[in-house]
């Protein structure tokens, strides 16, 4: 009879479920102070904010062959591709914060967006010719984008989040 490792596991794991279940139930409370620190450290590093992002897009319906190229491409947009306004990384949603565009119909990739223009583009009444005319105009008379407005195109974001 051959020894066959995998079957044995397998057993092993059934006949000592809940032994083990309770060991590894013991060293979560011996060592929580411990778990709890790695945890934190864990969550600093560009591993874990990656996963976590990705996880998100996943969540809100984001469909991908390669999420890691269309993270890349978040992670390396430093301005929106609609307005041009440089993006900003906000712990809170501001106009200018970092979005990523997807079809909510499709659920694929579309843009990198300012919030202010992925909030702008869902609206039915979008037309780009015209929100790049008032963009300019807004530029024009302020020489440049300093402060980017919320109400610039007549729509107050805060009722879309």
């Amino acid at each position: 009879m051959v020894f066959d490792k995998k079957e044995y596991n397998k057993e092993y794991y059934i006949k000592n479920k809940e032994k083990n279940k309770e060991k590894r139930k013991e060293y979560r409370i011996k060592n929580k102070e411990y778990l709890k620190e790695k945890s934190k450290e864990y969550q600093q590093t560009e591993k874990y904010k990656k996963s976590r992002r990705i996880s998100d897009w996943k969540r809100r319906g984001l469909i991908s062959d390669d999420y890691d190229k269309i993270y890349d491409k978040y992670i390396s947009t430093t301005h929106c591709e609609l307005c041009n306004v440089k993006l900003t990384q906000d712990r809170y949603l501001k106009s200018t914060t970092r979005c990523l565009d997807h079809d909510h119909n499709t659920g694929l990739f579309r843009n990198v967006l300012c919030n202010l223009c992925n909030v702008k583009r869902d609206l039915p009444e979008f037309d780009k010719k015209e929100y790049n005319k008032k963009l300019y105009h807004y530029q024009k008379s302020w020489g440049g984008i300093k402060n980017y407005d919320n109400n610039l195109l007549g729509i107050d974001v805060n009722l879309f989040i």
